[in-house]
């Protein structure tokens, strides 16, 4: 008989245990599917800065470029020792 009660017992807190983790599992993957939503719209974000970023980039380099050809073609060099 004792052995019946102990199993009977250990049914019930097992079963205690498993509605408890059946009750609380949706909240937890809400949970995660919020955090995940946010950690990819801040990624999205980012990805967005780092394309204007990279253009600021191109833009800047590409007008160095240009300023330079300039200074190249103006008569006495860059250094203005051209004819020495």
């Amino acid at each position: 008989m004792e052995f019946v009660g102990g199993f009977m017992i250990m049914s019930v807190l097992l079963g205690l245990f498993f509605a408890a983790i059946w009750l609380s599992l949706p909240m937890l993957l809400l949970g995660l599917r919020r955090q995940i939503m946010e950690s990819h719209t801040t990624l999205i974000r980012l990805e967005g800065r780092i394309a204007r970023l990279e253009q600021q980039i191109i833009h800047h380099q590409a007008s160095a470029n240009q300023s330079a050809e300039v200074i190249d073609t103006v008569s006495g060099g860059v250094d203005g020792t051209v004819g020495r």
